[in-house]
């Protein structure tokens, strides 16, 4: 059985990896965190913010590559080609994203960096740009098996010098850590940094992951896709496992629901309204009118 290898960690299977459960460390949001997000969607919507008005996201990317001594020092052409996979997946929704800037830096405990450790803060304090209308992607040997993680529009306000998403170095196109070595988890990181939950949040019970089109998913699929799994017999659909934001191999991750986009552009709209062209910079304003976004209120 062939071994599977993340960064340095190597796993005797992908079975072993997959038993552990995890591929993506974005952490849930707890209750408290949802409800304000539910509140701001509701004031928003109630102030006239409309999804289907957002014609394009523009979204500049600064990759900030974190290496040892050259081992994890991508190259610019890998950048490249991440850059084409993220407009593969969300190009299609009118969202885009540009390389803005490529910075590489020799550090071989920023390298090792694992979520929430001082390593994390000390990198994305020191290599985090323009916060605010870009996106900062990092690539890594992040640790703990994971293949990377986000944070949520909803909590910039709180802590905008951590934003950003953090994607271990080989899972780039043409990396090592196959089957996870197609850029999927940079598409997927991404996902949660516009706005969406995985899959399976909640598991069977509703609200699930907030998006009214995409079926309820008891937990998530690793491997290939699979057409047939239904975890959860009493919804309407059989399980997601071909949507970007389930753990499906690369390779078999291939869409978003149209409620998702709609989720992504009300969430841009509501947190990241510097992402917006000039043309919607008015009609974000309106729909941001009454949402204290320092305090928490709803």
């Amino acid at each position: 059985m062939a071994k599977l290898v993340l960064g340095e960690r190597e796993f005797d299977s992908q079975e072993t990896f997959v038993r552990e459960g995890r591929r993506c460390g974005t952490p849930q949001l707890n209750d408290f965190q949802k409800e304000r997000v539910r509140a701001h969607l509701r004031t928003a919507r109630a102030n006239g913010m409309d999804a289907a008005g957002v014609t394009q996201i523009d979204i500049p990317v600064h990759f900030n590559v974190v290496h040892d001594g050259g081992t994890g020092d991508v190259t610019d052409q890998e950048l490249d080609a991440q850059l084409s996979v993220l407009n593969d997946a969300y190009k299609a929704h009118d969202i885009v994203f540009h390389r803005a800037s490529v910075e590489r830096r020799d550090d071989p405990v920023w390298f090792r960096m694992t979520m929430g450790s001082p390593a994390e803060r000390k990198a994305k304090t020191e290599l985090g740009k323009e916060q605010h209308r870009s996106l900062n992607l990092y690539t890594a040997g992040i640790g703990a098996g994971l293949l990377g993680w986000a944070t949520f529009p909803s909590d910039f306000a709180g802590d905008p010098l951590l934003d950003g998403v953090v994607v271990l170095f080989s899972s780039l196109p043409g990396g090592s850590s196959a089957p996870y070595d197609l850029g999927l988890t940079a598409v997927h990181e991404v996902g949660h940094w516009l706005g969406l939950f995985h899959t399976f949040e909640g598991g069977c019970t509703p609200p699930g992951d907030e998006v009214g089109d995409t079926p309820f998913e008891a937990s998530p699929n690793f491997g290939p896709a699979n057409p047939t799994r239904d975890t959860c017999p009493n919804d309407s659909g059989t399980d997601p496992t071909t949507n970007y934001m389930d753990y499906t191999d690369d390779a078999g991750m291939t869409e978003f629901t149209s409620g998702q986009v709609t989720r992504m552009k009300e969430q841009v709209t509501i947190y990241r309204p510097d992402l917006l062209g000039a043309g919607h910079a008015d009609a974000a304003d309106a729909a941001r009118a009454g949402i204290d976004f320092e305090t928490g209120d709803f």
